[in-house]
């Protein structure tokens, strides 16, 4: 909670997470103990994240070796698009962006390492959910689907039909679904069971994302998103080989 409203203070903290006040002065303390949080030099009486949690942010996704694989992997997409590369992972229902390569032109979009996007109205979510059996789709999403923007698909039967799209041509696409001026196109990472363990995705203002470079685009983020997967299978294979 402090990650997203920060710097927040202890009555706004306890009012949002619906804990008494003395409760969430509690927790803070013990936070701050921990050095997870500091008080904000700005806004006094407010707390903020410290430096701490992004050691611990830099080991997600190291036990399968998904970031170290796919990090190379994700430089070159990012170097031949010219665009901003993430590599997400899902999270109840939620992305995850866990690394990023940033584009290289003036005009980009930032969305770091740590953001936290609703599965069913970004491109890496709806890339995974593709990849996922029908019938458990409802599984992997909030009970109210709320748009953002005009572009988001918030009926169930319109959102299957196009994960059954993304699913047919291989890449998910986003065109402001989640922010107005933002354009993605994602593909699942799959594991040997194909059952899928993050996604690569392609991340840039919408003006940049014109459809006779939809196919391409799409094309090159398959084509990274199969190799970063066929890396994995192979790693896990020798672990289980012992070599």
């Amino acid at each position: 909670m402090i990650a997203a409203h920060q710097p927040l203070g202890v009555s706004e903290l306890a009012r949002q997470l619906g804990i008494s006040k003395p409760s969430g002065q509690r927790a803070i303390q013990s936070l701050a103990t921990d050095n997870w949080i500091r008080r904000s030099e700005e806004h006094p009486g407010r707390w903020v994240l410290t430096p701490k949690v992004l050691d611990v942010a830099a080991h997600v996704g190291q036990e399968s070796g998904l970031r170290e694989i796919a990090f190379p992997l994700m430089t070159e997409l990012a170097g031949t698009t010219t665009e901003t590369v993430h590599l997400a992972i899902r999270d109840d229902t939620d992305i995850v962006i866990i690394e990023e390569v940033e584009s290289t032109q003036v005009v980009r979009i930032h969305w770091p390492v740590g953001r936290r996007s609703p599965i069913y109205a970004s491109a890496n979510g709806k890339a995974i959910l593709a990849a996922l059996p029908r019938d458990t789709m409802n599984d992997h999403l909030p009970i109210r689907l709320t748009a953002f923007t005009s572009e988001t698909i918030t009926d169930r039967r319109r959102l299957t039909a196009e994960l059954d799209r993304t699913a047919q041509r291989g890449y998910a696409v986003q065109r402001g679904e989640l922010r107005s001026d933002v354009a993605a196109i994602a593909a699942a990472i799959t594991s040997k069971s194909d059952s899928p363990v993050g996604a690569v995705g392609i991340f840039m203002p919408i003006q940049r994302l014109r459809e006779e470079d939809e196919e391409r685009l799409g094309h090159l983020v398959r084509t990274t998103a199969d190799t970063i997967a066929a890396k994995l299978a192979t790693r896990v294979s020798r672990r289980s080989a012992g070599m």
